[in-house]
């Protein structure tokens, strides 16, 4: 597979979900192309530019698609050949409104237990407890239409998780809400996590995922890119330093142009007169000093700057033929 980069390593901690060779065609597009990759225990990110292939991965591990090639297994279990023992297994909370909004939202989640092979006796006080947990109170008895963007939400994840599964697949859980919002999400996601359930991620918020995930997966037109333990992809990036400079336009963009023959540039960013470049170097500031003075630009920051998920990201979709943040 062109283009994956060394810490895309099919080995890890217990696998949940594992696909080989997977390749999808939607005509003459391919969403997923030889795709192969372990998914381990615990919370992992699942990101991705717009198109890269995540929707089509985890409507695969549900066996909504069938693959042109491949097979992918859930906890060893064949997606397609399995796919009923398979549902029962898995939670879904979709990106999309999937809400019944003329139900009340303790029938929902009951209903949706029952769907899931719970019996009605069971799913009813199961989804008292689950609302409970999620955060919807005397809510529950309202109808879904009534409710705002971060109720739905947590309706959504109480019923992913009402039939209590093993594996959640969790599609952009806090798409919409505020950071409050977000936080709670965030928090509650942990508290599944720790209650022994391993959850797939997907999400264009590289904050959320550096918040709560033990391992991140990057994948870029159908194929994996990089994963890894977020510790370990992190590590390394000593030398990574910011610069912030302020001047004319043109002796701005100089300045960039020295250090792009002199270093290696991660960005360039330009907000309000001021230039901030992220980039690679392990020797003192000294240099940077001078060539701030060589084109004529005035200093503002230098330091160190702690590596993110961002910078990964970022610089692996570069690897990848430019690819770009998106929000899907």
């Amino acid at each position: 597979m062109n283009g994956v980069n060394e810490n895309a390593s099919l080995e890890g901690p217990t696998t949940v979900i594992s696909s080989k060779n997977v390749t999808v065609r939607f005509g003459q597009i391919v969403a997923l192309d030889d795709f192969s990759v372990n998914v381990p225990s615990g919370i992992v990110g699942l990101l991705g530019p717009n198109g890269a292939g995540k929707s089509t991965f985890i409507k695969a591990i549900l066996g909504l698609l069938v693959p042109d090639k491949g097979d992918i297994r859930i906890a060893g279990r064949d997606s397609i050949a399995e796919s009923n023992v398979v549902r029962d297994m898995i939670g879904y909370m979709p990106e999309h409104d999937c809400l019944m909004e003329s139900f009340a939202a303790i029938d929902f989640v009951s209903y949706m237990g029952q769907i899931s092979g719970m019996k009605k006796r069971d799913a009813m006080p199961r989804s008292h407890e689950m609302l409970d947990f999620v955060g919807i109170g005397e809510e529950r008895y309202r109808l879904i239409s009534s409710f705002s963007t971060g109720m739905k939400q947590r309706v959504k994840l109480a019923q992913a998780i009402v039939h209590d599964p093993k594996i959640l697949l969790l599609d952009e859980p806090t798409n919409g809400m505020d950071p409050l919002g977000r936080e709670e999400m965030l928090d509650l996601i942990r508290k599944i996590s720790d209650s022994d359930k391993s959850i797939l991620l997907s999400t264009h918020i590289l904050e959320d995922v550096e918040k709560v995930s033990d391992h991140a997966m990057v994948i870029s037109q159908g194929r994996m890119i990089t994963q890894g333990n977020l510790d370990k992809l992190l590590a390394g990036k000593e030398d990574l330093k910011f610069v912030k400079v302020r001047g004319e336009e043109q002796a701005m963009e100089d300045f960039v142009k020295i250090l792009q023959d002199s270093f290696e540039v991660h960005s360039v960013t330009q907000e309000r007169g001021q230039t901030t470049i992220v980039f690679i170097n392990p020797g003192d500031g000294n240099s940077i000093f001078k060539l701030s003075q060589q084109a004529d630009v005035q200093l503002r920051a230098y330091s160190p700057k702690r590596a993110t998920l961002e910078d990964i990201f970022i610089g692996t979709l570069d690897e990848d033929n430019g690819g770009v943040l998106d929000g899907n």
